[in-house]
């Protein structure tokens, strides 16, 4: 009897291979007399190697690696093939700086995913004079000085006195994580401070990019990084807080002071009374009251110095009562300096900021 339960007479079932699909050409970047067809993803680029070999010492490496293998190179439209495992979109950036250059790139909210894309390649391919420029643009939005900071706020504040730095420079959190990526450690310092000036709970709950819709992006610190920004965040809210204290409350009249020999009680306490009326504007506008810069002790120390001489009758902070002589001004303006000059460079210990060769 024959076991039909083994199938003995049934044929080999047939086996189906499925070839990878191949590769589309990539619509900007498709050069009629390249000589190297880069893959990344679905698309290649028909490219130059002598290009790529010039500026880039591992991108040299790969096309001699493959020259070697030339004989099992795989070719397409007779072009030896090179794949990367770079995002398309990325390498297209990539490559285009390569051959045009980037004078044309900004470094604003606007650009940043250009800009991330070669910070990302020029790095790990070593494309040096390109890196560099990126980063000099980076580092006008990203300074290691206070007074390039100071610029940078003055940018993203419009002509009615508005800060609004979210729709002038991309998101810090953005910066922090390509920055991690990419180890450009300069741009730690001034990306954690502008951080932490948001609330806490909206550095833990991470940066959802605008305007996405369903296939928007949420981008979180790493669980490191966010305790570096509220440890930072404490560090200088009780910075400003003594600050506070030892400059402000009770602060005693410079020896200078052209109302120390007054008579009239009131005239003789007028520079006193001016640091007691700038603290309690200080400790109002903590919450961003009156500028909407809420958990900013840098401008806070600056602006305590700002009340002693700016025209107030817009926001009616300190009238002309409340204004201390010139020698107590310009005593105060010193130690404000100071200030912010020290804790401006407190940021990297205050954020758990290694490998900065010097700062600022």
């Amino acid at each position: 009897m024959d076991d039909f339960s083994t199938n003995r007479h049934a044929e080999n079932p047939i086996k189906f291979e499925f070839l990878p699909a191949l590769p589309s050409r990539h619509p900007d970047l498709w050069l009629s007399d390249g000589n190297i067809a880069l893959v990344a993803g679905s698309f290649y680029f028909n490219v130059h190697k002598g290009l790529l070999c010039r500026h880039s010492l591992p991108l040299l490496d790969a096309i001699k690696a493959l020259e070697a293998e030339e004989r099992h190179a795989r070719l397409i439209e007779g072009n030896p093939v090179l794949e990367l495992d770079d995002n398309p979109v990325d390498l297209c950036r990539f490559l285009l700086a390569l051959y045009d250059g980037v004078s044309g790139i900004k470094h604003d909210a606007e650009d940043f995913d250009v800009v991330a894309s070669l910070l990302r390649l020029t790095t790990k391919y070593a494309v040096e004079h390109i890196r560099k420029d990126i980063l000099r643009g980076m580092l006008a939005i990203w300074p290691r000085t206070l007074s390039a900071w100071e610029f940078r706020e003055a940018d993203a504040t419009d002509a009615a006195g508005v800060y609004k730095p979210r729709s002038v420079y991309p998101h810090p959190i953005l910066v922090i994580n390509l920055a991690r990526e990419t180890s450009t450690t300069d741009l730690l310092p001034s990306a954690f401070y502008d951080l932490s000036r948001c609330a806490a709970s909206e550095i833990a709950t991470g940066y959802l990019v605008p305007g996405a819709g369903d296939r928007a992006q949420l981008h979180l610190l790493s669980d490191e990084d966010l305790m570096n920004t509220l440890r930072g965040r404490e560090h200088a809210s009780r910075f400003l807080s003594t600050f506070v204290v030892n400059e402000l409350e009770g602060r005693e009249v410079c020896v200078g002071c052209v109302h120390r020999s007054e008579t009239d009680p009131f005239r003789k306490r007028i520079c006193q009374a001016t640091f007691e009326a700038t603290t309690f504007e200080i400790l109002r506008d903590v919450n961003g009251v009156v500028f909407h810069r809420s958990s900013d002790p840098l401008f806070a120390i600056m602006d305590a110095d700002l009340m002693q001489t700016r025209n107030e009758s817009a926001s009616g902070r300190l009238n002309l009562l409340h204004r201390a002589c010139e020698p107590c001004r310009v005593e105060f303006t010193a130690s404000v300096d100071v200030a912010r000059d020290e804790m401006w460079r407190k940021l990297p210990m205050w954020f758990g900021i290694s490998n900065l060769p010097s700062w600022p």
